[in-house]
């Protein structure tokens, strides 16, 4: 009689043991479900700011290859311009491929102009003409994406500059 009260009683403690455990884990499998459901959150509005920079950046990089387009500028320009037309155009996606991991930034653009050829001028015309567009295109990442359009907006739009005050000074340095 006594070992069964015994039995009963160590069944009880140990129920009761486990008991205090399940509830313990039970608070703490709901704080867990609450951080990850803030974590959530926090990250789709994290990840729409992004979409809604990269697209505004985007908008303001075209809009800026726009008034190059329009200006006057010498043929080579020209030229060069519409060999970074495709890296603008494709703004958003080449900004959103560049975020999910380095090494991305050389491949989507790639993909982006529309034959080999093209993609081969830009190399060589473009990207090989200065020792800094180099070294942003080598960084084929994110920043080095972003940087680069700049890079290559204020580098155009500088040359316009120089040729407009040229132009403005009455001396002509280009032969026809």
């Amino acid at each position: 009689m006594l070992a069964i009260l015994l039995i009963t009683a160590l069944f009880m403690v140990i129920s009761i043991y486990f008991f205090f455990r399940a509830e313990k884990s039970q608070h703490s499998l709901l704080l867990l479900k609450r951080e990850t459901a803030n974590t959530v959150k926090n990250n789709t509005v994290l990840t729409k700011s992004i979409a809604m920079i990269a697209s505004n950046h985007g908008e303001f990089a075209k809009s800026r290859l726009k008034k190059l387009l329009t200006k006057n500028q010498d043929q080579q320009s020209l030229k060069n311009i519409a060999l970074i037309k495709p890296l603008i155009n494709n703004y958003n996606v080449i900004f959103m491929e560049c975020l999910k991991g380095k090494g991305k930034l050389q491949s989507i653009t790639k993909k982006c102009y529309e034959n080999q050829d093209a993609f081969s001028d830009f190399i060589n015309n473009i990207i090989k003409s200065d020792v800094k567009i180099q070294r942003l295109w080598a960084s084929n990442n994110l920043i080095g994406f972003v940087s680069l359009v700049e890079a290559l907006l204020v580098k155009y739009d500088d040359i316009d500059a120089s040729s407009d005050s040229i132009q403005e000074s009455g001396v002509n340095y280009c032969q026809k």
